[in-house]
């Protein structure tokens, strides 16, 4: 006689990953309590999982308590998350006041580490993504039947290194090039504003690079591409879009190539030179 399923945690951002990470788990066994972070996210989820209440990012002490009291022991974050929302006069529990108080600074990186160290100190463990959506992580080598036309493998090495190198800094991980010209670099605005902003610069032709930080931790904010990216690049006259492989997760990956291969826009995922 088999025993009670483990129950994991999700807290559930915007768009299909967090969807995908519920019914993956239930998939493989798990029953799933979800934190959905508004109301279209706990209606998007309402099928897939097991339980689920709706709480606003800054309302970690209650978090805390919605799993604790549904015995759940490991938590995964799925789904995009605004940090615009922090400067927006949402009401601040006690625990998200301190929360802000110490951390040194609003990076990205910054935040994600403090709120894992937070999780920790209040008996839950942060898993990895890549636990339930190994599937969606971008392969290496051409992905449509577009390839990088010829001459252009130089302008999107350097593409490539230069978003890396923004991502290091945790300033972004999304960079528009153009001849061998940075165009535009991601910043709070976020991947779809960016790709608008530099093609809006250049006009057709330009080079997408979506990549990690080098040092990127699995449990969170692992780079994504999906269709509706796509579509802003096919807006935009992008000619190529280039994803770090391995280390990007991309969503539909079937509708994806499908309408990069219509709009024209050569779709790889791409090593850096030293790890070819």
């Amino acid at each position: 006689m088999s025993g009670p399923r483990e129950r994991i945690g999700l807290i559930a951002g915007e768009g299909s990953l967090a969807v995908e990470f519920a019914s993956r788990a239930r998939e493989r066994g798990y029953e799933v309590a979800v934190v959905a972070l508004s109301p279209a996210i706990r209606e998007s989820l309402s099928d897939v999982a097991t339980l689920i209440t709706q709480l606003t990012p800054v309302q970690p002490k209650k978090m805390v308590a919605f799993f604790h009291s549904e015995g759940v022991r490991r938590v995964g974050f799925a789904g995009k998350v605004e940090k615009n929302l922090l400067f927006q006069g949402l009401k601040f529990d006690f625990e998200a006041i301190r929360f802000m108080s110490r951390v040194k600074n609003l990076a990205d990186i910054t935040i994600m580490d403090a709120v894992i160290e937070f999780a920790g100190k209040n008996d839950l463990e942060i898993i990895p993504q890549t636990e339930f959506l190994d599937h969606l992580l971008a392969p290496e080598g051409q992905l449509g039947k577009c390839p990088i036309p010829a001459g252009e493998e130089e302008g999107v090495s350097y593409a490539f290194k230069m978003a890396r190198e923004i991502a290091r800094l945790d300033i972004g991980q999304t960079l528009i090039a153009k001849k061998g010209a940075v165009v535009a670099v991601e910043a709070m605005e976020g991947t779809d504003e960016t790709i608008r902003r530099g093609c809006a610069l250049v006009g057709a032709g330009a080079i997408i690079c979506k990549v990690a930080r080098p040092d990127q931790d699995a449990r969170y904010d692992i780079p994504t591409v999906g269709p509706t990216t796509l579509q802003v690049a096919k807006e935009g006259g992008a000619s190529i879009l280039v994803v770090e492989a391995g280390a990007t997760f991309l969503i539909d990956r079937e509708t994806l190539t499908k309408e990069a291969d219509a709009a024209g826009i050569a779709l790889a995922g791409w090593r850096s030179e030293e790890e070819k």
